[in-house]
């Protein structure tokens, strides 16, 4: 037997499609049912075509409706498109070739990106809807919510007055990741994107804090935020961590054993030596020299 897959699929597609399969499912099941079995989609973000992940989920999604309609319940599955939002807008700012918020404005103007914007999530909309018919999905693209429409935004401020009088909402003070170039925080979502993420070589330096009441003891200490030496108030180490004292030239450097030929090699130090191991826990207690309390004032009160 000659076996036709894309012919098989356009087949049962057109079936379903010309007999209006999914609406006397859906019909028949609001009347005939043993329950209610809630469902809200997760709007996907109209800024792009849907990929395979998407499609993952969306089969995963439809396989869910089907097995809860099999076993008799009513299950409203409508569809849901997120409008709004970062990624919209930079799938339009890329569109219309701008490179800041300044220049959105100045050289387009919020009306115009507005109207852009609503030309973009239809473009994709279509698309969307396509990709969910020829995967076979039974979901209601009639009854689909849009986040930007009105009544969707309307009723969110309903939502949000009422779990203000019932006292869910509070108020608080988080860190939270900023794009300047957006001029907007982030969610973890959208810190994620690709491109959020670069390597680069960060500057950094080593320096040494005098152990206090001797001789030629110093910690070695690496840091690629040095302006927080003015106010470093103390030192961290491991209690049960090895630390080795080295012998370079007069100086002893007291830093972790494991990194010391690695530093030695990186600061292109050549005659050195061990003299000494000791656990964390027995440098616990030391105290060292502030470095600027000489120039800083503040710092010789510390030190007292």
């Amino acid at each position: 037997m000659d076996y036709r897959p894309l012919e098989i699929e356009r087949e049962i597609r057109e079936f379903w499609e010309k007999n209006r399969i999914r609406e006397k499912l859906m019909a028949y099941r609001e009347k005939n049912n043993v329950g209610f079995s809630g469902w809200v989609e997760g709007p996907p973000t109209l800024n792009g075509i849907p990929h395979v992940g998407h499609a993952r989920g969306r089969v995963m999604k439809d396989l869910w409706f089907r097995w809860k309609t099999m076993r008799g319940y009513f299950v409203p599955f409508w569809a849901g498109w997120d409008c709004q939002g970062l990624p919209v807008e930079l799938e339009v700012e890329k569109l219309l070739g701008v490179k800041n918020k300044r220049e959105l404005l100045e050289r387009v103007g919020e009306e115009r990106f507005i109207e852009e914007c609503k030309k973009t999530i239809m473009r994709y909309h279509k698309e969307w809807v396509e990709a969910d018919r020829k995967l076979g999905i039974f979901i209601d693209q009639e009854k689909a919510y849009w986040t930007y429409l009105d009544n969707y935004i309307e009723r969110e401020w309903q939502y949000l007055k009422r779990a203000w009088e019932q006292g869910l909402l509070e108020e608080g003070y988080y860190v939270v990741a900023y794009c300047p170039g957006c001029q907007t925080s982030l969610s973890s979502a959208e810190v994620g994107y690709e491109g959020s993420y670069v390597e680069v070589e960060d500057p950094s330096l080593y320096f040494k804090f005098k152990v206090a009441e001797s001789q030629n003891e110093y910690f070695l200490v690496w840091t690629t935020m040095p302006f927080t030496i003015v106010t470093d108030l103390m030192l961290a180490v491991h209690p049960e961590a090895e630390y080795a004292k080295v012998q370079v030239g007069d100086e002893k450097w007291i830093m972790v054993r494991q990194r010391v030929e690695p530093v030695m090699q990186e600061l292109g130090v050549e005659k050195y030596a061990v003299t000494e191991t000791v656990s964390g826990k027995s440098l616990e207690g030391l105290k060292y020299d502030y470095p600027f309390k000489d120039l800083i004032p503040k710092q010789a009160e510390l030190d007292r």
